[in-house]
């Protein structure tokens, strides 16, 4: 199934997928659930057409797409971008719906971009507060 839906220009890491899906037939005891999926498709034909929501957006936003993507269209993507105010829009070609890790330093590229065109700055430790001292009892 990834290899259909993944894109053809980044192709999956097999001994990870292999390891998560080990891990995940092991945690869930060897019974295959289709629940999860079954919930996502319920959510999205739920939610409706969304896009007054997406107008309301006001924080800087980047939309990621692949121009291979078989489950959702690249001019989802497209709309999605056109309906926030201000959204940049990239299309990665080769790109399906799959994040592989050929794809994830573009990714990291993308948003360090975005964070750093909209004044983000590196995060800092905060300084820790001294824990107020116990109250004290008075004498009856």
């Amino acid at each position: 199934m990834l290899a259909h839906i993944g894109g053809r220009g980044f192709p999956p890491d097999e001994a990870a997928e292999r390891a998560w899906a080990t891990a995940l037939w092991e945690r869930t005891g060897g019974r295959p659930s289709g629940a999860p999926v079954a919930r996502q498709i319920d959510a999205i034909r739920a939610s409706g057409d969304r896009t007054a929501e997406l107008r309301r957006i006001t924080a800087p936003t980047l939309v990621v797409h692949g121009d291979r993507d078989l489950l959702v269209h690249p001019s989802g993507g497209r709309a999605t971008a056109a309906a926030i105010p201000g959204a940049r829009h990239v299309e990665i070609a080769g790109m399906g719906h799959h994040l592989a890790p050929g794809v994830l330093d573009r990714l990291v590229d993308l948003t360090t971009a975005l964070a750093r065109t909209h004044g983000a700055r590196p995060a800092t430790t905060p300084t820790p507060t001294p824990a107020p001292a116990p109250p004290t009892e008075e004498p009856a």
